[in-house]
């Protein structure tokens, strides 16, 4: 899918597939803050290496692609006995607030819808009111709006 960010600036968002491992470790590697919100992603190469091929392995990946680079990664880790997936989004510093978040947000809930679930969730840190902002634009409500954590999950029903 083609989209253009709020710099007019046109980016693709697609199908991981091997090839694109060594971008998608650059964006890591490069990524910041590390470990700012449960330790994600990790701060030492080895694990964040390991962590990838994990989320690799387990999850349904798609990519943001910008310029020749990775600029952003959603995972989509789908539980189909619950009916539901989790979602995890990451955006490269220099990348966000220009709509990239958003164009991946509305990709995962056309994927989720098409994979037969009827509810997706998140978890994100409390402070983290530019994300928080992103999801509730999209519909995502607090599961449990009268508890204040560090880290609050957010759910969609479809």
């Amino acid at each position: 899918m083609r989209c253009i960010d709020k710099q007019g600036k046109l980016f693709e968002v697609k199908k991981y597939s091997p090839e694109d491992y060594a971008s998608l470790e650059s964006m890591y590697t490069n990524f910041y803050p590390k470990g700012k919100f449960q330790g994600m992603p990790p701060l030492k190469d080895d694990a964040s290496r390991k962590w990838i091929k994990g989320l690799l392995e387990n999850g349904e990946n798609l990519l943001a692609w910008q310029d020749g680079k990775t600029v952003g990664h959603l995972v989509v880790l789908p539980d189909f006995k619950k009916g539901d997936a989790e979602y995890l989004i990451f955006v490269s510093h220099p990348n966000r607030g220009r709509g990239i978040g958003s164009a991946l947000t509305r990709t995962v809930i056309q994927h989720v819808k098409n994979l037969g679930l009827t509810s997706i969730w998140l978890t994100v840190g409390a402070t983290n009111f530019r994300a928080i902002a992103l999801y509730k634009k999209f519909g995502f409500i607090f599961s449990n709006p009268d508890l204040v954590e560090t880290e609050r999950k957010m759910i969609l029903r479809l």
